[in-house]
């Protein structure tokens, strides 16, 4: 279905690819591992309420935010879910814990506050406790790990309902991959051996999932990006299922608001960054930077107009990107422009806007922004 005329710039969410690409997770993992659905950052900049909604549909029991904002837009989507929150809270956060929510520990100070928290409420919490293994960001070393998980054995109040850690280089570095999960099962031999119930386990992130075989270890992998079919990393996908492994759920495309016809020696853009050589046609498209198109892209990005490969011309201004339709003799105001996605045969991944832009695939998709009207299809 075309998009209402009236839209400026527009992302498309394909829910039905989000389904494909469960079941590709699911058909990886078997049928004894669960997928916790990571649908923090807005759902990578997906659209956090229709995700999340799509998921429980699909009977995706746990939901990953990073914050309590995130988790109340999660649980209004999904009320049955369990709502696992992946950021530590703050101080003030902890009284606003809501049943279905499960905080993260990583200290024995989070713990202890918890643990006051629900013994004034008197109301019971699940937590997930985490370990570091080498990614030097959350969780906590082995000895205080054991601690927490001692005292939350001995509590009434707090339940340690799952155990994980985060790879710190999954894409990249699959020797140091496999050191942290040998960390961790060196953790759950000791602490089983000091006579620690060991909680349920998830380490697994969207390139531990394809490169680690964590059956009979693990019980749930936490998916990220690749769940939105931008597989990380690409290669090993393909290897393992075939060149369609995974299906882009988003599709960003804006429109033609002008078409000129600019003479030879003519400067486009601020700070006249680009000079025309030649007479040339130029479109300008109703997005830039304020719909999170990077500035990195002045210059070097390109976009789709009628499946053609369409150069940015200038810099990217806040609202507006200039782009050579010299070779689109059909190019016309109010044309599709692609910006991520399919057009006529060639295809704009989010990892080649991201390579553009100098960065990863991650920060393109969340960084667009709020005024990009996500559409769902499917």
């Amino acid at each position: 279905m075309p998009p209402p005329p009236s839209l400026r710039c527009w992302a498309e969410i394909n829910l039905s690819h989000l389904a494909f690409n469960l079941r590709r997770f699911r058909s990886l993992v078997g049928r004894n591992c669960d997928v916790i659905g990571v649908v923090k950052a807005d759902a990578y900049g997906h659209g956090l309420f229709a995700i999340a909604q799509r998921l429980a549909r699909e009977g995706v029991k746990t939901l990953a935010v990073a914050n309590i904002t995130e988790a109340a837009i999660a649980s209004r989507a999904a009320p049955r879910a369990d709502i696992l929150l992946l950021s530590p809270l703050l101080p003030a956060e902890i009284s606003q814990l809501q049943t279905r929510w499960i905080p993260t520990v990583s200290s024995l100070t989070e713990f202890y506050a918890l643990k006051r928290s629900a013994q004034r409420s008197r109301t019971k919490l699940r937590v997930h406790v985490k370990l570091d293994t080498g990614m030097g960001r959350l969780g906590g070393f082995s000895d205080e790990i054991l601690k927490v998980l001692q005292l939350i054995a001995e509590s009434r109040w707090i339940t340690a309902t799952g155990l994980y850690s985060h790879f710190a280089s999954a894409d990249v570095d699959r020797a140091e991959t496999l050191r942290q999960v040998g960390r961790l099962r060196a953790f759950c031999r000791h602490g089983r051996a000091k006579g620690i119930t060991i909680p349920p386990l998830h380490f697994q992130n969207s390139a531990g999932a394809i490169h680690v075989d964590a059956r009979g270890l693990a019980t749930s992998i936490r998916p990220g990006l690749s769940l939105y079919g931008v597989p990380t990393p690409a290669a090993a996908w393909r290897r393992c299922f075939g060149p369609n492994a995974l299906k882009p759920v988003l599709a960003w495309k804006t429109r033609v608001a002008l078409v000129r016809n600019m003479p030879g020696g003519s400067t486009i853009s601020y700070a006249n960054t680009f000079r025309a050589s030649k007479p040339m046609r130029v479109a300008v498209l109703a997005a830039g930077y304020a719909d999170g198109l990077s500035r990195k892209l002045s210059n070097r990005g390109e976009v789709l107009i009628h499946g053609k490969r369409c150069k940015i011309l200038g810099r990217v201004t806040m609202d507006m990107t200039m782009v050579d339709v010299t070779r689109v003799p059909r190019a016309k105001w109010n044309d599709e422009a692609v910006l991520i996605g399919k057009g006529a045969g060639d295809e704009i991944t989010a990892h080649e806007m991201a390579k553009w832009s100098e960065t990863n695939a991650y920060e393109i998709l969340c960084n667009i922004s709020r005024r990009v009207t996500r559409s769902t299809i499917g």
